[in-house]
């Protein structure tokens, strides 16, 4: 492989990165909890009247358009007047922290709501601290609220669920895997097992990773996401002939797929086939995909 391909592999890796899966399915992982605990107006339907409630209407029918910057100077207001005298006026503050959140101002959030908690420590409020935290990145934070939700209600799959992609965000893959696994005894869904696999990835264990995406593909032959993580593996070990394998067979169920089409282009100049590679990377490239373009530049137009 020659210097511009040995750099331009740094590319291959980021289907894996930064776990696309926590990403993608952090509102799957806590289903219902977050409709029934997070609403504004679920926390508080049952508490005290407070003070400033006409300013509270507007506020709560601002916060259930989503106008959070509507609704925030209002919410201030009545912190500022109220000076959070009773328990009652912490609603406002409550209130606030979510706003800060869906204006994406997150250490406000925190810092509302940690104030909050310290008077009135309800799940609720807890729960939306392990959304902000996750937002923030601060991922003890974020585990030692789902492992209080986990230790109340022990086997939770979305708890669990959500507890993993943390622990893979974080790097702590081991522990990842023990609540895949966990997960797996209830639901053997092939999204979960393709994580299992893309967990003994992250552990260079990538005999261990191909194993699993191929008992994967085997169990689920339409099921495109293995095909994709066994082709990123096997072109980072330099295995062309497999990696077109997984491709081809990838592109069988999903031919416009542009990451298939950049993998094959990879793996087929990397073969000296020059010539098909560059039109699937080209393919790929005016897919959108610009990593693509580092290898056209390399093989297709003549680089250095």
């Amino acid at each position: 492989m020659n210097e511009n391909a040995t750099a331009n592999n740094q590319h291959l890796s980021f289907l894996f990165s930064g776990t696309n899966w926590y990403k993608r399915n952090l509102q799957h992982a806590i289903g219902l909890i977050i409709i029934l605990m997070m609403s504004p107006v679920f926390v508080f339907s049952q508490s005290a009247p407070v003070k400033n409630d006409g300013l509270m209407v507007q506020a709560d029918t601002l916060l259930g358009r989503q106008d959070y910057a509507g609704a925030l100077p209002l919410l201030t207001r009545i912190i500022e007047k109220s000076k959070l005298a009773s328990d009652a006026d912490y609603e406002a503050l409550y209130k606030r922290a979510f706003c800060y959140y869906g204006l994406g101002k997150f250490e406000e959030a925190l810092s509302d709501v940690n104030r909050y908690l310290k008077k009135i420590p309800d799940d609720q409020a807890k729960l939306l601290r392990a959304y902000i935290n996750q937002e923030l990145g601060n991922f003890d934070a974020q585990l030692e609220d789902l492992n209080a939700f986990i230790a109340a209600s022990p086997g939770n799959p979305d708890l669990l669920r959500w507890r993993a992609s943390v622990y893979m965000e974080s790097e702590q893959y081991e522990a990842a895997r023990k609540d895949i696994t966990q997960l797996l005894q209830i639901d053997e869904n092939p999204e979960l097992k393709s994580y299992l696999g893309l967990i003994y990835y992250y552990q260079e264990k990538q005999d261990s990773a191909l194993t699993v995406f191929e008992e994967v593909i085997e169990q689920n032959p339409d099921f495109l996401q293995p095909y994709l993580y066994a082709a990123s593996l096997t072109l980072e070990e330099e295995v062309y002939d497999l990696a077109l394998r997984y491709i081809n067979a990838g592109l069988a169920i999903d031919a416009d797929n542009i990451t298939l089409l950049f993998y094959k282009g990879i793996a087929l100049v990397e073969s000296d086939q020059e010539e098909d590679g560059c039109r699937c990377l080209t393919k790929a490239f005016n897919g959108g995909l610009d990593d693509a373009g580092d290898y056209l530049k390399s093989y297709c137009y003549g680089g250095e």
